[in-house]
């Protein structure tokens, strides 16, 4: 398939990993990300004590985690149900679940060991960006949650509940 955005998967040499700041919790996925993408939302915010959260969307059974997170559920802008894994210890946010996705799980690009190698081509809830971040010409931008059809086209039924 070929994506006028270009490729999420040609980014990470597989398998990857990555784990929280002290290292109680790693984790290796297996399998290449669907998407990456930059969350301008107001959760995202308070969840990085930043401006956005950086992402990327793998298959739920080919990210195992070796460690205890703790789990926090939210309701997100959308709507949909949110559990955010995160370590006990030193509080980074690793990876989440939403509920309307079961078979996806979101990663959170910061706790990569390789972060450095994602390339981001999507920015979700853009409205709620703040006003001095600027957005890549050429970048998708919903001003709400994306549109991850063309993304998931090999497999749509990623998408579904």
């Amino acid at each position: 398939m070929t994506e006028p955005w270009g490729s999420a998967d040609a980014m990470l040499e597989l398998p990857f990993e990555g784990g929280c700041a002290c290292g109680a919790i790693r984790y290796r996925c297996e399998a290449p990300p669907f998407v990456a993408y930059t969350c301008h939302c107001l959760e995202c915010q308070r969840l990085t004590s930043s401006a956005f959260a950086t992402c990327i969307q793998v298959p739920a059974e080919a990210l195992s985690v070796r460690g205890s997170p703790a789990r926090r559920e939210r309701v997100a802008d959308s709507g949909n149900r949110i559990t955010t894994a995160f370590c006990n210890g030193c509080g980074s946010a690793l990876h989440s679940a939403n509920a309307s996705r079961p078979r996806l799980r979101t990663v959170y690009v910061g706790t990569l060991d390789r972060a450095a190698d994602v390339e981001v081509s999507a920015h979700i809830w853009a409205k709620r960006r703040l006003a001095w971040v600027r957005l890549p010409d050429g970048h998708r931008v919903f001003d709400e949650a994306g549109d991850w059809r063309p993304d998931y086209a090999d497999d749509p039924t990623r998408l579904a509940p």
